[in-house]
């Protein structure tokens, strides 16, 4: 028979109370229920373990003996059962890995290191871009946290709505035909085109205006949105690019948005975690903050 942890807690409180009466009611529980338990205690150890002696249940030899084992055992259960991770942001040194698009370098990065430096000052931050690989490192722990647009995860992932979005195209402030706040069909279609291969959006837009029928005349072709704003400043050429990226680009001047002449769908950037980290006091602090400045919904 193996001893289970229940019999180890009737052997500590009759050894502790030296009464089986006042075990029972220390534990909650029948007195013929420790008595019981004690009797399998006593088959295991071949051992009688107590004997009354006057009112009083005395321990014998081997209850003497194995009495600080069950101690030590108890106390590193109970250790286990209330032991948690603690995480105090102001003196940590956790460093966190975060998987962003690079539209999120530009616009929500800086907000989220603002942050860090005053709550947060010995916490570091490690990103790294979004691809194929993003979900298998959530799931083996090297990625804390994924924030951007990740349509096709699969189960153990949990994921949260930061804000949605949208696009615009980008024009020279002082562009020669784009005149107004919008672009129409035959000037989209007319006018030259930064093509941004960027994950996730790029492949919206391309599906949307494929879907219309409308070809576009590519000018340039970027890796990344980190350049278009300066190649749209000092050019005739036009981008359609996330909403939330045009805010930065329009705030550094001679630069100006115009409307769609089409009606592209929306789609939400989320943060993304693994079921392993959905507990963990860190992670979820992270979440939060990302939560608290990025959210918009």
């Amino acid at each position: 028979m193996d001893i289970d942890t229940r019999l180890l807690q009737i052997f500590y409180e009759i050894y502790r109370n030296a009464s089986v009466s006042k075990a029972s009611e220390y534990l909650g529980i029948g007195q013929p229920t420790v008595s019981i338990g004690l009797n399998k205690l006593r088959e295991h150890f071949h051992d009688p373990l107590f004997v009354r002696i006057g009112n009083k249940m005395q321990p014998t030899d081997l209850a003497k003996d194995i009495y600080p084992l069950v101690i030590d055992i108890l106390s590193k259960l109970h250790n286990i059962n209330q032991y948690k991770i603690e995480f105090d942001p102001s003196s940590s040194t956790a460093e966190f890995t975060i998987s962003m698009t690079d539209i999120s370098h530009l616009v929500l990065l800086p907000k989220l290191i603002n942050y860090l430096q005053a709550h947060a000052p010995n916490v570091r931050l490690n990103i790294v871009p979004i691809d194929m690989q993003t979900p298998a490192k959530m799931a083996s722990g090297e990625i804390d946290l994924a924030i951007g647009f990740l349509p096709q995860l699969e189960a153990g992932f949990y994921q949260q709505t930061l804000f949605k979005q949208h696009y615009i195209v980008l024009a020279s402030a002082n562009h020669p035909r784009l005149k107004g706040t919008h672009i129409s069909d035959n000037e989209y279609r007319q006018e030259m085109h930064i093509d941004v291969l960027a994950t996730g959006g790029h492949y919206v837009v391309e599906h949307e205006l494929q879907k219309l029928g409308v070809t576009r005349n590519i000018l340039l072709k970027l890796p990344s949105y980190l350049g278009v704003g300066l190649v749209v400043k000092e050019t005739d050429a036009i981008a359609t690019i996330p909403h939330y990226l045009s805010r930065v680009l329009l705030s550094r001047g001679d630069i100006k948005r115009l409307e769609l002449p089409y009606a592209f769908p929306e789609y939400s950037v989320k943060q993304h975690w693994h079921a392993r980290a959905h507990t963990n006091p860190q992670n979820q602090w992270l979440r939060r903050i990302c939560f608290e400045l990025f959210c918009e919904t």
